[in-house]
């Protein structure tokens, strides 16, 4: 029984990370699991351990950070990265719960649906115009950080993975209320 609890707090952080940096969260899984760093991929998603597709994470995350900086094409390529975010949250999950069949399907249906949690609060999230340039970057750096550490935390300590669930149904509830107010108001304005 314990050993799921750890397994869905695993799951919980990573699939959620993946949904803000899908390659960096892929990355630090199989680095951490090669390694041997308190964290071991599920034996259907070793190949996340070999050097090839190490290299080939490395590619993306610098090409998926380096894109989401410039601001305008953050949102173009946020909006085409989506199914890869969800695809990248479905691997991390079934990477982290090793329990047979049962843990394969909970880990690829919950690690895509909180990838879609994750991918939501980052495009709820940023501002859809800025007048400074700096700021997209900026978000964007806050992004590469919290993503990273909710990776490498949640991988190695998976209670910190209830933690990163639970902070982001609170920040998506509060983006979603603060949206509503600000277009309830302007329907107001506009009457």
């Amino acid at each position: 029984m314990t050993s799921w609890i750890w397994a869905i707090g695993r799951l919980c952080g990573l699939s959620i990370s993946a949904g803000v940096r899908a390659s960096m969260t892929l990355l630090v899984m199989g680095v951490l699991s090669r390694e041997g760093w308190g964290f071991r991929v599920a034996p259907g998603f070793t190949w996340l351990e070999s050097s090839i597709a190490i290299a080939a994470l490395v590619l993306l995350a610098i090409l998926e950070i380096a894109l989401d900086k410039v601001p305008s094409f953050d949102r173009l390529s946020a909006r085409l990265s989506v199914p890869w975010r969800i695809a990248a949250g479905a691997i991390a999950g079934g990477a982290a719960v090793s329990h047979g069949w049962i843990g394969l399907v909970v880990g690829l249906v919950g690690g895509a649906g909180l990838a879609m949690l994750g991918a939501n609060v980052k495009r709820l999230w940023r501002p859809r115009s800025t007048k400074s340039t700096m700021t997209i970057p900026l978000l964007s750096l806050l992004e590469d950080l919290a993503a990273l550490v909710a990776a490498v935390l949640s991988a190695t300590l998976p209670p910190i993975g209830y933690a990163v669930a639970a902070w982001m149904l609170w920040f998506d509830v509060r983006l979603r209320r603060r949206r509503v107010a600000k277009y309830k108001g302007l329907r107001v304005l506009s009457r």
